[in-house]
């Protein structure tokens, strides 16, 4: 049996950072589907034209990087999933992986507005060398040089990254609704109070696996 957390939330909900922070309290490691996805696309110039157009990348792509990923892995080594599924189609993958995989798993929704994420989407910055998020530009703590990522700069795709969410991921929530495997979580405030929440949220489920 593999335990699995499957964070969820609109684009700007601070879902990178939640998902940092939970692998700080417990031992799963991190598969972000948007950074393999990423990393793909460096030497995969079809899928950078997909993402620069604001569409998903196709579920073939992404389920092949997530079981290779997962292969990498020990045999009972916890796993936070970030977006994923994100598509009724990826529900589809997720359940073939969650019965091959042997999966135990608790969904966590960060839920804010629509104005909102696009609020914070337009002022966000990324390093591009380790990752790390933040509002307006500047030096990362590694000490690289914040910088909008590509797919920020546009805002008309990033609505349709919004209305690709709302439209196509609410189902997979409903889907994890429905098992009593869902959790919802206030994203607004701070990103300490959210964690907070979170944190508090899932600790009857992981207690056992938290750092101590």
């Amino acid at each position: 049996m593999r335990d699995v957390i499957l964070l969820f939330g609109i684009q700007g909900s601070g879902k990178g950072t939640q998902g940092e922070r939970i692998k700080e309290k417990y031992s799963f490691t991190d598969i972000t589907v948007g950074n393999l996805l990423r990393e793909k696309a460096k030497v995969d110039t079809r899928i950078r034209d997909i993402q620069k157009s604001g569409k998903l990348v196709p579920d073939e792509d992404v389920q092949k990087a997530i079981e290779e990923k997962i292969d990498s892995l020990g045999e009972n080594e916890g796993i936070l999933f970030d977006g994923f599924p994100r598509s009724a189609s990826q529900l589809e993958i997720y359940k073939k992986l969650a019965d091959k995989y042997d999966f135990q798993a608790k969904a966590v929704s960060i839920d804010i507005s629509e104005e909102e994420a696009l609020k914070r989407i337009s002022t966000r910055f990324v390093c591009p060398k380790c990752g790390f998020i933040a509002i307006g530009p500047g030096k990362c703590k590694c000490g690289g040089e914040l910088e909008r990522r590509e797919d920020d700069r546009d805002e008309a795709g990033i609505m349709q990254r919004i209305r690709i969410f709302i439209n196509d991921t609410q189902p997979t929530l409903d889907y994890f609704e429905a098992r009593g495997e869902l959790i919802r979580i206030d994203g607004m405030g701070s990103m300490d109070e959210v964690t907070e929440r979170i944190l508090g949220a899932i600790k009857a489920y992981y207690k056992e696996l938290a750092k101590v």
